[in-house]
């Protein structure tokens, strides 16, 4: 038994089918070009730099991979290289972003510390900004936050001026000194009542 067909009548018959006679083009696609050593280099120098901000290499590479659904840097093509350098740039701002607002936040505790103003900042920022925790804060509020501490005057409060003790009387001394004063007392109802 045999069969013969004549036009187009596409593969609908059952079992083996041996199609002779069939070209395919594949001239449309063109051949992937990997990385020349100069792009190769710059995306190392990125890498590098994202890890003098303190980020691990292998996770610069792994965001790059993920994101360009590639498993090494050998797999990535001279048209790619764009896009992973746009993703490591990305990932570096992030990163001196970060290094910048941990060095304001230094500075901003220094300066609370040394004039004592930790109260004062607190309320500035819940004012300001919804919060006082300084690592929720974004950079400009952090330099707004730095600013206002490095402005802030203390309130020096004088302490009560005490007089020259050539010239101070009895009430005075008692009035300035009650606890010592008090004490002395004790001390003289004590021993009289030892001694006499």
């Amino acid at each position: 038994m045999s069969q013969d067909f004549h036009g187009g009548v596409g593969q609908v018959a059952e079992g083996d089918i041996n199609n002779y006679g069939i070209s395919i083009n594949l001239t449309d696609k063109a051949e992937a070009r990997g990385l020349v050593s100069a792009q190769r280099k710059e995306l190392h120098e990125l890498r590098a730099k994202c890890e003098e901000l303190g980020d691990d290499p292998r996770d610069v590479w792994r965001t790059v991979h993920a994101q360009l659904a590639v498993t090494s840097i050998s797999e990535i093509t001279a048209e790619q290289f764009v896009e992973a350098r746009d993703v490591m740039q990305t990932r570096l701002e992030r990163l001196q972003e970060d290094a910048d607002k941990r060095r304001l936040v230094g500075k901003v505790l220094r300066a609370v510390a040394e004039k004592d103003a930790k109260t004062e900042m607190n309320t500035f920022c819940e004012l300001n900004f919804g919060r006082t925790q300084l690592n929720k804060l974004q950079k400009p509020q952090l330099q707004k936050t730095l600013e206002f501490v490095l402005d802030f005057k203390p309130n020096m409060q004088s302490a009560p001026l005490v007089p020259e003790l050539g010239s101070l009387t009895f009430r005075d001394f008692v009035m300035l000194h009650r606890q010592n004063a008090a004490c002395l007392f004790c001390l003289g109802l004590l021993v009289g009542g030892i001694l006499f």
